[in-house]
């Protein structure tokens, strides 16, 4: 093999490498996976908060699933990213099991259409 092939060879390895970064973060976790599980796979979330579920609009993955949360649900929402995107987990009412999941790709805007 020469030295070009071999350099090649060298800088596909590592793309995939990192193609495969958290493999996948959004399919590395499962909705009803429990907490305890997740935090195995992913680490600690960056950031853990507490929303509430409002009428609202929202924009972005989360619409796949809005609407089937109860208005004034209680959620608590751990979020994680990677250099693909970010990765939002929603837990509902205090619930020890992931209920919904929205994974955003890097670079993607979500607009209001208003």
């Amino acid at each position: 093999m020469n030295t070009r092939t071999g350099i090649i060879l060298s800088l596909f390895t590592l793309l995939m490498i990192s193609c495969g970064e958290k493999q996948d973060l959004f399919q590395s976790v499962q909705v009803g996976q429990g907490k305890e599980e997740i935090k195995r796979t992913l680490g600690k979330p960056y950031e853990i908060k507490t929303i509430i579920k409002t009428k609202g609009p929202i924009w972005g993955p989360e619409e796949e699933f809005w609407d089937k949360i109860a208005n004034d649900t209680e959620l608590e929402v751990w979020r994680y990213k990677n250099t693909k995107g970010n990765l939002s987990l929603y837990f509902e009412g205090g619930k020890k099991h992931l209920g919904y999941k929205a994974f955003a790709p890097t670079g993607v805007v979500y607009e209001s259409g208003y």
